[in-house]
């Protein structure tokens, strides 16, 4: 058993801190700003949770969770990069592995962590690819909720976005039902979620 170390564990709650400020493009529930990476990870392990239980699936509840938690962790030093920000998506690869090797680097310690992160970024069992899924799912919640806020900010295009989703959640067959039910209900009244007249933006300031 190792001895507990305060100064190891507030070194990692900065770290959090760190994962905390980076400011997605998502808005919370209010918009009175956009959401940060903690709040985005804790609802997506809220929302696997919920599916896993509700629809009864036989995944591990304590790999989903740790996927959900951990998916994102990088993007405390890589920042997020938007699914249409086409600069951004050239270096976003580069800037996410360079981000976890840092990470293993300052927390060789935390073993669990890093294994956890590897095998998600590899889907190598069927739990990260059901994380995965709902990470791609959840923003379109989140648009259906706020009657398209987001897309409207950045005129998104509807066919360019379920283009985007479906191919990105692919079989993945919970999380596919769920997105082509959403898909039908938002395109009963595609004026209330996407810009009449403006083009899709693909450029966008990438936020580190």
């Amino acid at each position: 058993m190792m001895i507990p170390d305060a100064e190891r564990a507030a070194a990692f709650v900065r770290l959090l801190h760190t994962f905390q400020s980076v400011e997605r493009v998502a808005h919370t529930g209010d918009l009175s700003r956009r959401e940060n990476d903690v709040e985005h990870s804790y609802f997506l392990a809220m929302l696997c949770w919920y599916l896993c239980d509700t629809l009864r699936l036989e995944y591990s509840k304590e790999k989903v969770l740790q996927y959900a938690l951990a998916h994102d962790l990088h993007e405390a030093y890589a920042g997020d990069t938007y699914i249409f920000d086409q600069e951004g998506l050239k270096t976003k690869k580069d800037r996410e592995k360079n981000a976890r090797v840092r990470i293993a680097g300052e927390f060789p310690e935390f073993t669990d962590l890093h294994e956890t992160i590897e095998t998600y970024e590899k889907r190598s069992d069927p739990e990260a690819r059901f994380v995965n899924a709902v990470d791609k799912f959840i923003p379109m919640i989140i648009n259906y909720i706020q009657g398209g806020h987001t897309w409207k900010e950045f005129s998104i295009e509807h066919d360019a976005l379920v283009a985007h989703k479906r191919d990105k959640i692919g079989d993945q067959k919970d999380v596919r039902e769920l997105l082509e039910q959403l898909i039908v209900l938002i395109g009963r009244d595609r004026s209330k979620y996407f810009s009449a007249c403006s083009p899709l933006i693909v450029l966008l300031e990438r936020k580190t």
